[in-house]
């Protein structure tokens, strides 16, 4: 194992280990401390990686949206923008109902975006590029035919809305079924925009 290696297997001991305190105990309540106990390293070392509590939550919510990020390299890369869209919403949703833990930590993490300007600018980041692509596969879709013409601007933006409403709501209750909740939004912002006899092959 190289050295670079094994700095990045302890900086993944470190988040998984962050993500656990701040469940278990919030945001507020956990400490650099309490993070190096349970990552069984001194506070030292700790700070030798982040320097900050607020920088962990940083890097952790960086953690958290880089599977999102393959969802959305796998979509546009499909050939067919509706079936795009249509595994971006499965992935996504599969993806949250399966890490109720880590849901928490994302919404935990929303009420620092007030406060943290970094973490603000993460989410930013993430809801444009999101908001982008989902244009982007509708824009694709009006053009090769798949899709009647509508907006597709004003509707990424429900889109993006509706899909954090729903994990809101799982990190919050829970008991969603996977197939049902899936095809609700397949039928809600791909089916009605499919252009009249386009059907899915």
């Amino acid at each position: 194992m190289t050295k670079k290696e094994s700095k990045e297997i302890r900086i993944n001991q470190i988040l998984e280990a962050a993500i656990i305190e701040f469940v278990e105990k919030g945001y507020e309540n956990a400490s650099m401390e309490s993070i190096a106990q349970r990552t069984g390293i001194t506070k030292g070392g700790i700070y030798y990686h982040f320097s900050s509590k607020d920088d962990i939550l940083i890097k952790v919510n960086d953690k958290l949206i880089e599977p999102v990020m393959q969802f959305i390299s796998e979509a546009s890369s499909n050939p067919d923008p509706a079936e795009g869209l249509t595994l971006y919403i499965r992935s996504y949703l599969t993806y949250w109902m399966n890490h109720p833990r880590e849901l928490i930590v994302v919404y935990l993490s929303l009420a620092k975006t007030f406060s943290n300007q970094q973490l603000s600018r993460t989410y930013a980041d993430y809801a444009r590029q999101t908001i982008n692509f989902f244009e982007s596969l509708y824009i694709r879709g009006i053009e090769t035919g798949v899709f009647r013409k509508f907006s597709p601007r004003n509707t990424a933006y429900p889109l993006l809305a509706a899909l954090d409403g729903i994990t809101g709501y799982l990190a919050i209750e829970g008991g969603l079924d996977p197939e049902e909740t899936i095809q609700a939004f397949t039928e809600t912002f791909i089916t009605t925009y499919r252009k009249s006899g386009h059907t899915k092959k």
